[in-house]
């Protein structure tokens, strides 16, 4: 677990630099991909901004919504990175490749700054107390 700064976008790059993202959107972008990669946020900003963030990976199955931390993964259009566009003749791929969409901006810059909306907005519950958790749970 690492700290970055929601005022600071370069201290996410050296928490989840470009080829990590590059890697991770290669790997999300496979269709029968069982597990996503990305990163976690796992604390709200402190009166600084700093907050935890870390490189992840979940489940496809796993829910989005969980109460103390913030999963994202990057995504691209199929197009992106050479991949290739399926095509009406049902073997999963065009006869000649698609040209590539004609992007506006940074995927990864735009990923950064979701990540950090992200971190703004997050309003995790405190912990609970340690003697809330000690003693005899049942049986």
């Amino acid at each position: 677990m690492q700290t970055a700064n929601i005022h600071d976008p370069s201290s996410i790059e050296s928490v989840y630099p470009r080829s990590a993202f590059d890697n991770d959107a290669r790997q999300n972008a496979r269709d029968k991909e069982a597990v996503e990669h990305g990163v976690m946020i796992l604390s709200m900003p402190d009166t600084d901004g700093n907050f935890s963030l870390t490189r992840s990976q979940r489940h496809v199955g796993e829910p989005d919504a969980t109460t103390h931390s913030i999963f994202l993964s990057p995504t691209l259009d199929s197009a992106e990175y050479g991949a290739l566009v399926p095509s009406d003749t049902g073997y999963d791929g065009p006869i000649e490749p698609a040209e590539a969409p004609q992007t506006s901006g940074d995927p990864y810059r735009s990923f950064v700054d979701s990540l950090i909306q992200a971190a703004r907005g997050a309003d995790f519950p405190p912990a609970p107390p340690a003697e809330s958790l000690k003693g005899f749970r049942g049986g």
